[in-house]
């Protein structure tokens, strides 16, 4: 009694132990997509909404993007011509929000969002594979802390979450 029960038991231990917990980590484009291309970020902020802006994000998010596949790996950065995959973004905010204020009601901490519009584009068909009308990277700074970051370093460390964000959302299934 006693063996056919431990016996089950690392039956079960094993049955476990090899199907593991579910998580996987494939991509989810198609499996001859072996190349992309990052078309550059157009600035689609209405002007009305413009207040936080800085001058030259979109070529840093495009250069961050892009630098962020070649970390990866899965997919090979080309011109036009050459992708299986073209991805097309749009900047559509670039915004701050307090989070964290004085007894005065000023503002100590802000939290600054970089959001994109942006779709992947099958380069053979134009054939949409996937779209994400708001999707965003975000960091959090100080307005007078002296150890914190600055605003225009609080943006770079959003746009670095936010081409990782990127890129994981065009070659992870989660």
């Amino acid at each position: 009694m006693k063996c056919s029960s431990f016996l089950s038991l690392l039956a079960l231990i094993f049955c476990l132990s090899i199907s593991g917990c579910g998580y996987t980590n494939k991509t989810v484009l198609p499996n001859n997509t072996q190349s992309i291309y990052v078309m550059t970020v157009r600035n689609e902020i209405p002007i009305q909404h413009v207040y936080a802006y800085e001058p030259g994000l979109e070529m840093t998010i495009t250069n961050a993007i892009i630098r962020r596949f070649q970390q990866d790996g899965n997919l090979k950065v080309v011109k036009q011509e050459d992708a299986d995959a073209i991805l097309d973004a749009k900047l559509v905010a670039f915004e701050q929000e307090g989070v964290r204020f004085s007894n005065l009601e000023s503002v100590e901490e802000y939290r600054l969002f970089v959001v994109l519009s942006m779709k992947l584009l099958d380069a053979k068909t134009n054939q949409v594979i996937w779209e994400e009308p708001r999707f965003s990277g975000d960091e959090e700074y100080f307005v007078s802390d002296v150890r914190s970051l600055n605003r225009g370093d609080a943006a770079l460390v959003a746009i670095d979450r936010l081409a990782r964000n990127v890129v994981d959302r065009v070659v992870e299934d989660w």
